[in-house]
């Protein structure tokens, strides 16, 4: 039977949360992550075959991640419950900071690559200390269509365009993160219709702006 990369994740999960040598590092209240990376730090699509995946040229980052305060134990024995609530919570808080970025007085835009590498450490909890996994999470809210993306022009550098960012608060997941007192969705959101972009995928994108 052919494995996915996510159950291979899970298994994988599941057998270090077990180990001696590895328990002693897990901080209380954490658990154990792994993903399967490609050779350009990018995440693998979960639903491929782990056979997409190689151990001459990929990666494997092993992370830790906040437990659900919420989460069964049920949740916990499961296998794909946890990494489902550890998913949604890295998401969660990216969905706040970002809400707290915009709502920034004198600022109109929220740029990518300060986001990430300043705003979203700075504001969320311990899995957003990882360049990695930073990347990661945020790619992921873009290709969800979380995060929504666009370019305006450098005031220092016209030649290079700044990639911009903002919640696509029409979603039902980021208004129930933001809950009522959340920031009122934008005009501009209500009228957004997707268009097709040529050059790079959205993901290249986040890994180019890490440099």
């Amino acid at each position: 039977m052919k494995l996915t990369i996510e159950e291979v994740e899970s298994r994988l999960e599941q057998s270090l949360a077990k180990s001696d040598a590895l328990r002693p590092l897990v901080p209380k209240g954490y658990r154990v992550q792994v993903t399967l990376l490609d050779q350009n730090e990018r995440k693998k699509r979960r639903s491929a075959s782990a056979e997409t995946w190689s151990p001459e040229s990929d990666l494997i980052q092993i992370s830790f991640e906040k437990e659900s305060e919420d989460a069964s134990d049920e949740g916990v024995v499961a296998g794909n419950a946890p990494q489902a609530s550890r998913v949604e919570s890295s998401l969660s808080d990216l969905i706040r900071c970002l809400d707290h970025a915009e709502s920034r007085p004198g600022y109109t835009f929220v740029a990518l690559k300060w986001f990430r590498d300043v705003a979203l450490p700075a504001g969320a909890p311990a899995w957003a200390q990882s360049d990695a996994v930073r990347s990661n999470v945020l790619r992921d809210a873009i290709e969800r269509r979380i995060v929504l993306t666009g370019r305006i022009p450098n005031p220092k550098s016209p030649q290079f365009p700044v990639t911009t960012i903002k919640l696509n608060r029409l979603l039902p997941e980021v208004r129930a993160v933001l809950g009522p007192g959340g920031s009122p969705v934008d005009s501009n959101d209500e009228g957004f219709e997707p268009i097709t972009i040529r050059g790079e995928s959205l993901s290249a994108t986040v890994l180019r702006e890490r440099r």
